[in-house]
Order: structure tokens, then C-alpha cells, then sequence
């Protein structure tokens, strides 16, 4: 047993009473002042709890016979001249094996937890953090999902003033909108037909408005470019304008007016 801390085998002997009096009494005085036993025992008793909870698949009484017969021949042989409460300790230690060895495996094919008993069949305690470190078993991570492309943004804003443009009132309308134009509510992406249309009507110039709205009547997009310092361009664009159809319904220039 370590001098400083129980081991594994200690703990679990503790707890299914397979130590004599002497050495369950020095087990418990131990716990009292080890904070790190006490929670290596709590876990060993909720796995024992556990593994109670999970029916045991039948093992072939060979099998078992063997592995049982391995386990106190290895308890004996590293026990030197041992006393009869260790060769009793060691033999129901076996059977605690092989219980754990059958739960566990009823574990695997209920959970699909292969990897579970993996190494600890072979040797080792079940619980034995500072020997084997447990492997965790997560799902396969689900393929990254592609992101739609986007084109690049478009360089002016596209807004919706609400406004039923008419042919006689043009250029009033134009004007009287324009300077409160970033105030209005505008579109969050511009299409990719919209902005092919408006590239091709501005021919690289920046827009002051561009406006969706509707022209007698008609689905229309208003655009104002400025052509020099004292005038603007206005040109109504039809529903089907697109970078390779201007459909222009209407155009005309008007003098500027500072937004």
C-alpha cells in the first residue's frame, strides 16, 4: 500500500469488505485525512454501482476459469510468503474481475463504448488514472458546410424611397430626394442583375441616388449620376435592366444640387 496514497486494488478491496480488520481500519483513517482517496474511492463506488445495473451476459465457464486462474497465480506469485486472509483477498479480487470484465462487456454492446474495457482486460485497475489515460470516443465531427458564395459588395447603396415617379415631375422628384437620401431605408444586398444594371448606367461613376422604386406606374430603378459639377444624369432603368439589357425606360439631365 502507498505510503502516501491507497492504491487502487486497496480501495476496492475496501469497498467490497475484503480487508481484515487491521487493514480496513488503517484504510479508513487514511480517507479521513486524504481528500484525493476519498474521491478515487467515491468514483470506484459508482462505478461498482454501475456495472451492478448492467445484466451480465453469460461467460463460457472455461474462459472464466482461465482468467481466474491467471489472476491468483499472479497475485501469488508477486505475494511472496503470503498470509491466507491475502490468498482469499486475491481470489475474490479475481472474481471482481471477472465481474467487471462481463458488465463491461455488456456495456460495450448496449453503448457501442468499445473502447471501454480495451486495456483494462488486459491488466490494470479499471479506474487507474495515473497509468492509463482515458480515451475519449467522440462522434465524427460533421463535414464543414460550404458557404454560398457571395459577390463582392456592391460600391453604392440601393434605397426605397416609395416614391411613384412621373414623367412630368422627374426632375423635381429627383431633386427634392436626393439631399435626404442617406436618411431613407435601403436594400441589405443588392442583386447581382440590380448591380449590373446600375455599373452599366454609371460606366464607373458614383451614384447619388438610386432609388427602386416605380416610374408610371411600372416597377422601375432611378439613377443619378452626376455628369460635371452642375448637372446629374437621371436615368430610369425597366424591371428586366441587367449589365447585359440596360432596359432604359426614360432619361434626361437636370441641373445638380448639392446633397
Amino acid at each position: 500500500m502507498n505510503p502516501a496514497h491507497l492504491d487502487h486494488d486497496a480501495l476496492a478491496d475496501l469497498a467490497e469488505g475484503l480487508l481484515d480488520d487491521t487493514h480496513a481500519a488503517s484504510a479508513n483513517a487514511h480517507l479521513d485525512s486524504c481528500a484525493e482517496c476519498r474521491e478515487r474511492s467515491a468514483e470506484i463506488a459508482d462505478v461498482s454501482r454501475i456495472l451492478a445495473d448492467v445484466p451480465v451476459p453469460p461467460m463460457p465457464a472455461e474462459l472464466a476459469e482461465r482468467i481466474e486462474a491467471a489472476i491468483t497465480a499472479e497475485a501469488m506469485a508477486t505475494a511472496g510468503v503470503a498470509s491466507i486472509s491475502h490468498h482469499r483477498r486475491a481470489r475474490e479480487r479475481g472474481k471482481r474481475h471477472l465481474r467487471v470484465i462481463g458488465a463491461a462487456a455488456a456495456t460495450v454492446a448496449v453503448v457501442g463504448a468499445g473502447a471501454f474495457v480495451g486495456t483494462e482486460l488486459m491488466g490494470g485497475s479499471l479506474l487507474d488514472g495515473d497509468d492509463h489515460a482515458a480515451t475519449s470516443h467522440a462522434p465524427p465531427a460533421d463535414p464543414p458546410r460550404e458557404t454560398p458564395a457571395v459577390g463582392p459588395q456592391a460600391p453604392f447603396t440601393v434605397v426605397r424611397s416609395g416614391t411613384a415617379y412621373q414623367t412630368a415631375t422627374l426632375g423635381d422628384q429627383v431633386t427634392a430626394l436626393v439631399p435626404r437620401s442617406r436618411t431613407l431605408p435601403a436594400l441589405a444586398s443588392v442583386p447581382d442583375r440590380l448591380q449590373g444594371c446600375v455599373q452599366g448606367i454609371t460606366r464607373g461613376a458614383k451614384p447619388v441616388l438610386v432609388d427602386a422604386a416605380t416610374y408610371e406606374n411600372r416597377e422601375a430603378t432611378v439613377v443619378v449620376v452626376p455628369t460635371d459639377s452642375s448637372t446629374w444624369r437621371v436615368v430610369v432603368a425597366g424591371p428586366s435592366c441587367s449589365a447585359t439589357d440596360s432596359d432604359i425606360v426614360e432619361e434626361t439631365t437636370i441641373p445638380a444640387r448639392t446633397p
